[in-house]
């Protein structure tokens, strides 16, 4: 009962090294991410996979996450979820972890409360401004009142801004600064946001001896190297690194292969229904059972923003075909969709499948979200 992810390690490697050079290539650190299910690599693989690259930072998404990163990667490594003092769970987490790692990992701090990250046994902190994502972050105005004396022996090593990942608006008045670096009109809400709050960081960098160093998300090496530009007008001395994850594990698409095995298949020439909820088989002759079901994440999907007409027009079709039984299901053969029987059960699914070509232990291509999927194997990264 496999359902597996088949990885052509040369193509994936490639681009991973290819992403890489373009980072090296305009002075770049690049930190891969390697959170949640590890993108359905497994995090323990992607934390293998930066050692291959030679690179000495990754970042999780939790302190739960840490210690398995700990023991796979060489390196430091950035938590992004930032440090709460409320989650008492998380608390004692990050005090036992960091009673023997307080050198190898970075701690995000969302607010000022210095002194229950000192007491959590950190000593490498990213401060995080509040983006226009509204989920974390530091504001402005708090930025200015920082009292240094209360860092203690922690280490501010930079500035974190977690950006959206579609444009946010320009903030009001993108300022004269910007249109005589570069010309303002042409610059993205986001670039005007990142250069609001490097303004921002830059004076109270300098007046608590901080480094000038931004650590970002969900921007692209040219919007950094128009960052870089102006910049240099300013005669500002910033060093950038670039958190990347779905774009860079999941951006060569014709190197990753899903597929369910196909485990039964049954000739409905006497049965009536069928399942767990006992279907009609009308119109149907062959059941196919395959590998591949809730457990795995089929037919699961993260929210996605019905931002146009065209996505409402396919929810609203997917609702009628449900209504209707005919829920067409992420299988295929030869590039067509198999239909649902019924709703994927914990470890298999069920399909009508009418080719007589199919037998049983070949495998079904299946299109999934690898971020909401589980793999019963990972193959080809050996």
């Amino acid at each position: 009962m496999t359902f597996s992810l088949t990885v052509d390690a040369a193509k994936f490697r490639t681009h991973l090294r290819s992403i890489l050079a373009d980072c090296q290539s305009t002075d770049v650190k690049l930190v891969p991410v390697i959170k949640g299910n590890g993108y359905g690599f497994t995090r323990e693989i992607l934390a293998k996979e930066t050692n291959l690259l030679g690179l000495n930072r990754l970042a999780v998404a939790t302190v739960w996450e840490l210690s398995e990163a700990l023991a796979k990667f060489s390196g430091e490594i950035v938590v992004l979820e930032p440090f709460n003092a409320a989650d008492r769970s998380a608390v004692e987490q990050w005090s036992k972890i960091l009673k023997n790692n307080s050198s190898r990992v970075i701690l995000t701090l969302s607010n000022l409360d210095f002194a229950a990250a000192r007491a959590s046994g950190a000593s490498l902190i990213y401060l995080e401004g509040l983006t226009s994502l509204r989920r974390f972050g530091i504001s402005k105005s708090e930025f200015s009142s920082i009292d240094q004396s209360k860092l203690g022996n922690l280490s501010v090593i930079g500035l974190s801004l977690h950006l959206p990942i579609v444009d946010s608006q320009k903030p009001t008045g993108a300022t004269a600064e910007v249109s005589s670096a570069v010309d303002s009109n042409k610059l993205s809400g986001k670039l005007s946001e990142i250069w609001e709050w490097l303004g921002s960081y830059h004076e109270v960098a300098n007046t608590h001896n901080f480094p000038i160093h931004l650590s970002l998300s969900h921007v692209s090496i040219t919007e950094i190297e128009t960052l870089k530009v102006m910049c240099a007008r300013y005669n500002y001395k910033v060093s950038f690194d670039l958190r990347l994850g779905t774009s860079l594990w999941l951006g060569a698409p014709d190197a990753l292969c899903v597929s369910g095995t196909i485990l039964e298949i049954h000739e409905l020439t006497s049965a009536p229904h069928v399942g767990y909820q006992q279907v009609s088989t009308s119109g149907h002759s062959r059941l196919i059972v395959v590998s591949g079901g809730t457990s795995h994440g089929v037919a699961l999907a993260a929210p996605i923003p019905k931002s146009n007409f065209r996505k409402r027009g396919v929810a609203v079709a997917e609702g009628f075909a449900q209504a209707f039984g005919k829920v067409r299901s992420p299988f295929s053969v030869h590039g067509h969709n198999l239909v649902f029987a019924e709703p994927p059960h914990m470890h298999v699914s069920l399909l009508w499948a009418n080719d007589l070509s199919l037998k049983i232990g070949d495998e079904l291509i299946c299109n999934v979200r690898n971020t909401t999927t589980v793999f019963d194997q990972v193959l080809g990264l050996d």
